[in-house]
């Protein structure tokens, strides 16, 4: 992969492309002012959206001549030009994916000949990346990458009043009169739960915590089910 893909275009027919990266995220300090206290305390933290630069070079390939270079150029606008957003594979790491992408400023052609060159600016407002899409029907197993990760939990229920996932101290029960083979879904990012596709929110219990997976070691406990599987995307910081 020598360029990047931006919402599924592929702009390696037309460029080349570099990634001018940054060593570390910055974090964006929230604070108080204590009187007596010089300066501030710090209350917590945030990361704020990514900024990831890229110096894209003309490179199609053959001599395209003036009107090919223009045709080019045109494409390469339509493909950065996105006002609802989308996705990005990077050249220095193409079996990652950022969501949420916007290319929110743009230098110069260098020159509007073969070899111009210019950079764009890409604003990752979801900066953590999304690595390969893991499934698994047991109940411990690794959870790969570098960032805590929201599983989605798929359940074929037994006969009972309540069916459960739970990992550490946090979990989530649907409480339901199950006549057993219904299928329950939790989705932990989103906070949705479904059986057999009807909404069932007010199934959750009270004391439910909808939870994340942590890089590592993964042990989760399931009560109330026959079979389940846990899926996920790894996260990359």
């Amino acid at each position: 992969m020598r360029s990047i893909v931006y919402n599924g275009v592929d702009l390696s027919e037309w460029c080349s492309a570099e990634v001018i990266e940054k060593v570390a995220l910055p974090i964006v300090p929230e604070t108080m002012v204590v009187p007596g206290r010089a300066g501030a305390l710090l209350v917590s933290g945030r990361i704020p959206p990514r900024l990831v630069r890229v110096r894209l070079f003309m490179d199609a390939g053959f001599r395209p001549g003036t009107n090919g270079l223009a045709d080019i150029r045109h494409r390469v606008y339509s493909a950065l030009c996105s006002t609802a957003g989308g996705t990005l594979r990077l050249p220095d790491k193409p079996e990652l994916e950022y969501r949420d992408v916007l290319c929110t400023d743009a230098g110069s052609w260098s020159t509007l000949f073969e070899d111009g060159e210019g950079e764009v600016l890409f604003t990752l407002l979801d900066p953590v990346a999304y690595g390969r899409a893991r499934s698994e029907s047991g109940a411990s197993f690794e959870v790969g990458g570098s960032w805590p990760t929201w599983p989605t939990f798929e359940l074929v229920a037994s006969t009972g009043s309540a069916a459960q996932v739970g990992c550490g101290g946090a979990f989530v029960r649907v409480e339901h009169a199950f006549a057993g083979g219904e299928i329950v879904r939790i989705d932990c990012e989103g906070e949705g739960v479904t059986i057999d596709g009807a909404d069932a929110r007010v199934d959750v219990s009270l004391s439910s915590d909808f939870f994340s997976l942590s890089p590592g070691s993964c042990e989760l406990s399931f009560t109330g089910c026959s079979s389940h599987v846990t899926a996920f995307h790894e996260r990359w910081l």
